[in-house]
């Protein structure tokens, strides 16, 4: 079973820290008009000019109020956007630019009175400086392609980013777009070691709309935990996510997961050992069992690793959800199980330098 030690670990965030800067992208000076936001899916992260204005023609495709709070720093009081309470699927736009700032998946509820977000929508969405106006010390968010003020950012906000950025609903256009329904939703399942590790980095993934941890790949009927760790049941500890097709597709899902775990350990992963933690990719059709197939092939054949892997692709029968205590293990238990320190942790560093680009933060 997995190395459990006793000692508490408890995160400490000084509130007087400044939060981590978005990546700096090139700066270009010369003038580029705003385009208008024309359809739901009309989103542009790959701009390459920002859009510089004289405070005149600011004023001409600005409302009086948007001019004061976007050009002029201003705040609008709170309560008063229709914003705060806008629940819809889609993403907010910069008023002055139509620059994506944020997407509705990471809006939640401050009780500021102010829309309130965890995570910018890219990062070439905002920039981040120091604002000791009215005799405050704060950190202001501005729209990265445009120089619009949109609010400030302050360090107490929920997980995963435990940041909040406070923005004026005036400064941002919303664009709905449409969620992602369970029917166009598709499955993946995987085995890998324990099951709260796989959890924790693919949980990270931009298009993953849900995972969960359980068992597959043995015959025991809805296994239980105790059962699956006497090596018994058949069964691996794994875990199914729920992806949207649109934004990542099966072959990365593939790649992700042999990246995150050591594909040449046998029966185990790192401290956890048995045939419970070997790993496996369960495919659902015969292109899912070709894009695995191919995949490790072609890793055992490039010499990537010394050892030949030892990852089993296997046809998928029946996933049975693990007890409740396990789903969303290491959000919940990250600062008070070491294993969540020593062991997951440094899979999700792991994971944010190899695949920074399909992480939901960036």
């Amino acid at each position: 079973m997995r190395l459990m030690l006793f000692a508490l670990f408890i995160a400490v965030v000084s509130c007087a820290q400044s939060p981590r800067k978005p990546e700096p992208v090139q700066t270009v000076t010369e003038a580029a008009p705003a385009q208008p936001m024309e359809a739901n899916n009309d989103i542009d992260t790959n701009w390459t000019q920002k859009v510089v204005r004289t405070n005149e023609e600011w004023r001409k495709i600005l409302t009086p109020e948007q001019y004061y709070i976007t050009r002029e720093q201003g705040t609008e009081r709170p309560f008063s956007s229709p914003l705060y309470d806008n629940h819809d699927h889609g993403v907010f736009f910069c008023v002055c630019c139509n620059n994506p700032l944020f997407s509705s998946e990471t809006k939640f509820n401050s009780g500021t009175g102010w829309p309130s977000f965890f995570m910018h929508y890219s990062s070439k969405s905002v920039d981040i400086s120091k604002d000791d106006s009215h005799g405050m010390s704060r950190d202001e968010l501005t729209c990265q392609r445009c120089g619009a003020h949109l609010g400030h950012i302050f360090d107490d906000g929920p997980r995963p980013t435990g940041l909040r950025y406070c923005i004026d609903g005036i400064a941002l256009r919303f664009a709905p777009v449409s969620a992602p329904t369970q029917a166009s939703l598709k499955k993946a399942t995987f085995a890998g070691g324990c099951f709260w590790c796989e959890e924790a980095t693919f949980e990270e993934i931009k298009g993953i709309e849900e995972v969960i941890s359980g068992y597959s790949g043995g015959k025991t009927e809805n296994p239980t935990y105790e059962e699956v760790g006497t090596g018994m049941t058949g069964h691996a500890e794994s875990f199914e996510v729920s992806y949207n097709p649109t934004l990542i597709t099966y072959a990365d899902l593939v790649k992700i997961f042999v990246a995150s775990i050591d594909p040449t350990q046998v029966n185990g992963q790192g401290p956890d050992h048995g045939s419970q933690y070997r790993s496996i990719i369960f495919y659902r059709n015969d292109e899912e069992r070709k894009i695995a197939t191919n995949y490790i092939d072609s890793l055992n054949q490039s010499g990537t690793y010394k050892r030949p892997l030892s990852v089993e692709i296997v046809r998928f029968s029946k996933f049975w959800p693990a007890e409740n205590y396990h789903q969303n293990y290491y959000n919940l238990n990250k600062n008070t199980n070491p294993y969540c320190y020593y062991v997951i942790r440094p899979k999700l560093e792991k994971l944010e330098q190899v695949f920074k680009n399909k992480l939901r933060k960036n």
